[in-house]
């Protein structure tokens, strides 16, 4: 009978951290720099230089803005604004667990993934961005039929013993993901 309250009472606590962190994570966030990017932006000339991208303020770092709900069940939707870079993105299948977060934003399908890492202060350590390839891999050739041979493609498999040989559709390494280095974390505090 002890163990079945202990019990109880151990989910009540779980059940009770995770609704306050949902509770605390609705409202408005923004990097530190978001008054200068938007100043900036106000105060820029008519045509902007190419290939630049704005955004950037005071430190340097891309100025963002959140409006986050976030229902009882702990599923978060709103919007994600980058200054100078334009459309206002959507969250979709965002979801808190605990203090992780997680959400996809649209148009772009970009997967983010924060922390809440106290009341007022939530930081994104990672975007993955749909449709580039990663460090060091790349996307390889369409799928052949469900009967083609290992290495993609279809056919019958190089040299009649099964080794990706050159030509033959095997995956090969690639893709845009190396040069940028890892990602730094961007830090995100409750709008006043």
């Amino acid at each position: 009978m002890r163990l079945r309250a202990l019990l109880a009472a151990a989910g009540l606590l779980t059940a009770s951290t995770s609704v306050y962190g949902q509770a605390k994570l609705a409202g408005k966030w923004q990097t530190d720099n978001v008054k200068a990017a938007l100043e900036a932006q106000k105060n820029a000339p008519a045509t902007p230089e190419a290939g630049g991208r704005g955004g950037r303020g005071a430190g340097g770092g891309q100025a963002i803005m959140l409006d986050l709900q976030v229902d009882a069940s702990g599923k978060i939707s709103g919007t994600v604004t980058e200054i100078g870079n334009p459309p206002v993105l959507n969250i979709e299948t965002g979801m808190i667990t605990g203090k992780t977060i997680t959400w996809v934003t649209q148009p772009r399908g970009v997967t983010w993934n924060l922390e809440m890492t106290d009341d007022d202060t939530v930081t994104l350590t990672g975007r993955v961005f749909a449709g580039r390839g990663g460090a060091g891999g790349g996307k390889g050739p369409a799928p052949g039929p469900p009967d083609a041979a290992p290495g993609g493609g279809g056919g019958a498999p190089a040299g009649g013993d099964g080794s990706p040989k050159a030509g033959d559709g095997a995956l090969k390494g690639g893709g845009r993901g190396a040069g940028r280095g890892p990602q730094q974390p961007i830090v995100f505090h409750r709008a006043k």
